[in-house]
């Protein structure tokens, strides 16, 4: 999801004169904190979940059938 995704699904609007979220309210800083959560979150389930090459596979495929 991108940040505009995200302002519109937890209603969130930044301020346009200081462009920085509003902080004032309890609810706010919740939800600004959520989405910071999302973010990492997001970003660790990147670094966690790298995509395979064909050429990584078919080399672990041929170690493991050696091996057996």
């Amino acid at each position: 999801m991108t940040e505009l995704e995200l302002n519109a699904l937890f209603n969130i609007s930044p301020e346009k004169i200081r462009n920085v979220y509003a902080t004032n309210t309890i609810k706010n800083v919740q939800e600004i904190q959520r989405i910071v959560k999302i973010f990492s979150i997001a970003k660790e389930q990147r670094k966690t979940s790298q995509p395979i090459s064909a050429r990584g596979l078919a080399a672990f495929k041929t170690i493991l059938t050696s091996n057996n």
